[in-house]
This record gives structure tokens, C-alpha cells and sequence, in this order.
């Protein structure tokens, strides 16, 4: 029989050594690539990732998942010695918004589970989850992770508006720790040696960490496995991908998913709108099909003048149709030629906190009909009156591509119905794959696709 002694960071496992061999074959997964290190061509390393140490320790987030795949004849019995907080769970109360009835379920689940993911396409209100758990548990010491300093701000602000408390922020150039705290991974990591640091890790009640696809990476999990929070919950629209590693230590660090929310049930009670894919064909320059992938997109995207006319060509029609218009790149060089041309802003993610808010907000506002961005606008920037977007950059990230094509679905007053403008790159190979791969991803998600200039 195995024994799990539970606890909040890390779960205890003793039993017969072949069956704790087996849960640890259970726990483990080959590593992307693994295939080409020099440890594994040698035959010191079987090129997996284990999860389950030596001695009998695995990360408490992947104790449902190692007890679902144990196979029947295995008896066990849990042990729980987490230290959860008493917390008193209340209906949530949000200042100046009515949850809606899916978000008052999400954050009902989250109470009753303590920890896992929260699945949810952009524009479903994730974060208005997020304050309605730290609202429904009381305002617990709280640890609210993000990736970029401008998500961090307009998080903490979302707080105070929706909390009526100021939170504290860690990151661009600030740290005030209060019950509840922001703060970009970046710098808790930079801070990780600061004892006040320690102590807010050690003390954290509850755990919210946001777009938490990006928790597999390495200062993310280090960060939420330091963290003693008995609550503890990701946020994404995106969680879990083809790649085993990275499911698993999101898993780890958080827990399972508990609560899938999605597009098509909110786009049915008209909570979100979908979108229209119109695909254009670019067929010119015709490369060499032996060149490699980064001249390939050198020369057929950054540096291709008949597919950046296409671009800067549609982005006009789309601002005279009244339109407000978002047009992403991947390169800092690609955005600095289209916003030349199309005398548009464009946002970097270097700028000061200033200017980006100011430009977001001129957009709000219309008094700016588009703006050029790199992969800032990618995650967690809220601009409901965005209805267009062009994806200028192509590229093939399945994760990408879903959140640029959520900037256009957020409901909005006057808002038309929103359009997403890619692009069929046939001009090489590895370009013309990554074209289908998007495509395939429409298809799959049953948007409404029209091919123009098509002569496939």
C-alpha cells in the first residue's frame, strides 16, 4: 500500500519499493529535445524528466493526476497535513460590476477545490475571477503573479477599483508588500535573496498566478514551489499544449484543471463575440525552398514589400470602415517600417508606463483609429473596442494565436463584428506550414474563414 502525507508544497510518498518505482514512471515525461543532448547520445540519460524524487517526494499539484493512473490492484491512503488557513468563504463582492453567472460558479469551484486551473478564453473577465476568489475567501494574504510590468499595473488598479483596498506592487522599480500583492515574476526573482522576499512566500495565503502557461518555465515554478499557499490557482486561456513537460509542471505548481469555461457558451449568451477570419494569399517573392527558416522569413515577411503594402493597404480600408485596428508583429524592426508608413503608434513594451497607457487610452477613446504592437498586446491587455486585428507577423504558436485572436472578441458599446486578418505565406515552405498550422486552428475552432486572392 502507498501512503501520501499531503502537505501544501510537496506531498510524502513510502510504500513497497516497486510501487513507489512505478508512481515514479508514472510522474515522468520525456524532455523536449532530449534526443539531441549530448548526455543522452552517450547513454547517461534516458532523456526523462521525473517528478518524483528518490526519496519518496512529489509536488502535491500532480497527487490527482499520479492517483488517477495507478493502476486499480495498487491500494493507497491519503494523509492530509496541509496548513489551510481558517478562512471564512463568503459570496463574493465586487464594487461597480454583477458577476456573471459563470464566474460566480468559477469562483465557487476554486473555494470549494483550493487549488487548480481555471481554463477561460480572453475576454471571459479571468481576473474579475481572480479578485472574486480573494473577495469569497475573505481577502486572504494574497500573491497575485504576472509577467509584465503594464499587466501589473492595470491589475492592481483593476484591485483597488473592484476591492476598495490598495494593493501592494513588486516590479518597475517598486516594492510595497500589503495583504494584497502584485507582482511581475521577473522582479520577485531578481528579489528572491531579499528576506522580506522570504517571508512573503512563506506567509502568501493564496496563490493566483496569470496566463499560467508560462509557470512551466523555470522562475516561474521555482517561484510558486517556494510559495506555502494552501490556495493556489492559475488562470489561461491556454494551459495545457502537446508538450507533456510543460503540463506537467503547471500541474505541479498549481494543480489540475478545475473549471473549463468556453468560447462558444459565452459567445451564445453574448458574452463574447467571434470572430471572421479572412485569410489573404501572399504568393511573391517565390524563395528558394532550400534557405533557411530565418532568412525565409526575412525575406517573406519583415523584408517582403508586396505583403507589408497588403498590410498597411488593409489597415486603412479597416480605419475608414471606422474600425479600431491592432496590427501585431513579432520584430521591433517589422512595427517600426508599418508604423512609419501608417503613422501609427507603436508599442514595444520598453516604453514608460506613461506613454503606453496614454496611447490604450487615446484608443479607447477613438481619438486613434490603430496602433502597431509587438507581443505586449499578446496577454492580458484589456481594449475591448479593438474589432480588428491583423496578424502581421505569422509565425506558428498555437498559444499565440489563440490570445491575438481573443483581442477582438470583448463585448463593447458600438462595437462591429469583430475581424481577424492573417495571412496564406506561400512564398516558402516553412512559411506556407505555419499558414496552415493558424488556419487549421480556425477551422478547429469553427470560426468563419474567407480566403482572398485564394488560388490554391
Amino acid at each position: 500500500m502507498l501512503i501520501f502525507e499531503i502537505g501544501n508544497l510537496y506531498t510524502k510518498v513510502s510504500g513497497p519499493d516497486h510501487e513507489i518505482h512505478l508512481l515514479r514512471n508514472i510522474l515522468s515525461c520525456y524532455v523536449p529535445g532530449y534526443q539531441h543532448t549530448r548526455a543522452y547520445k552517450q547513454g547517461r540519460w534516458n532523456g526523462k524528466a521525473y517528478f518524483v524524487t528518490k526519496t519518496g517526494t512529489l509536488p502535491t499539484g500532480l497527487l490527482p493526476y499520479a492517483i488517477k493512473k495507478l493502476p486499480l490492484l495498487i491500494e493507497y491512503r491519503t494523509v492530509d497535513k496541509r496548513k489551510v488557513p481558517p478562512l471564512k468563504v463568503l459570496p463574493p463582492f465586487l464594487h461597480g460590476i454583477t458577476l456573471r453567472p459563470y464566474q460566480q460558479r468559477a469562483i465557487s469551484i476554486a473555494c470549494s477545490k483550493k487549488r487548480g486551473v481555471i481554463q477561460a478564453p480572453a475576454g471571459s473577465g479571468k481576473t474579475e475571477v481572480a479578485i472574486g476568489i480573494i473577495s469569497s475567501l475573505s481577502y486572504p494574504k494574497t500573491l497575485y503573479l504576472v509577467h509584465q510590468r503594464g499587466l501589473m499595473h492595470q491589475t492592481a488598479e483593476r484591485i483597488e477599483r473592484r476591492l476598495r483596498c490598495e494593493p501592494g506592487i513588486i516590479g518597475d522599480g517598486i516594492y510595497r508588500q500589503r495583504r494584497i500583492t502584485v507582482a511581475t515574476i521577473q522582479a520577485l526573482w531578481h528579489r528572491m535573496k531579499d528576506p522580506r522576499t522570504a517571508l512573503l512566500l512563506r506567509d502568501t495565503q493564496l496563490l493566483i498566478i496569470d496566463e499560467c502557461h508560462h509557470a512551466s518555465a523555470t522562475t516561474w515554478y521555482r517561484i510558486a514551489m517556494k510559495t506555502h499557499a494552501a490556495f493556489r490557482f492559475g488562470l489561461s486561456a491556454t494551459p495545457m499544449v502537446a508538450n507533456s513537460l510543460r503540463n506537467m509542471k503547471l500541474a505541479a505548481a498549481t494543480g489540475p484543471i478545475i473549471v473549463r469555461i468556453s468560447e462558444e457558451k459565452l459567445a451564445e449568451h453574448g458574452y463574447l463575440c467571434l470572430p471572421t477570419v479572412r485569410i489573404i494569399t501572399v504568393s511573391s517573392p517565390l524563395l528558394p525552398p532550400h534557405i533557411s527558416y530565418p532568412v525565409a522569413y526575412e525575406r517573406g515577411i519583415l523584408k517582403n514589400p508586396v505583403r507589408n503594402v497588403m498590410i498597411e493597404d488593409i489597415a486603412r480600408k479597416l480605419a475608414s470602415e471606422q474600425r479600431t485596428v491592432l496590427i501585431l508583429v513579432e520584430m521591433i524592426d517589422h512595427g517600426k517600417k508599418l508604423a512609419e508608413s501608417l503613422n501609427a503608434p507603436f508599442l514595444t513594451g520598453k516604453e514608460p508606463q506613461s506613454v503606453r497607457k496614454k496611447t490604450i487610452e487615446s484608443l479607447s477613446k477613438r481619438e486613434t483609429s490603430m496602433v502597431i504592437a509587438t507581443k505586449i498586446f499578446d496577454e492580458g491587455i484589456d481594449v475591448p473596442i479593438i474589432d480588428a486585428v491583423i496578424l502581421a507577423g505569422g509565425g506558428k504558436s498555437y498559444v499565440k494565436c489563440v490570445q491575438r485572436i481573443g483581442r477582438t472578441m470583448r463585448t463593447g458599446k458600438d462595437k462591429k463584428n469583430p475581424v481577424v486578418i492573417d495571412f496564406l505565406d506561400k512564398c516558402h515552405p516553412y512559411l506556407k506550414r505555419h499558414s496552415l498550422e493558424r488556419i487549421n486552428l480556425y477551422k478547429n475552432k469553427n470560426y468563419p474563414i474567407f480566403f482572398v486572392n485564394d488560388t490554391t
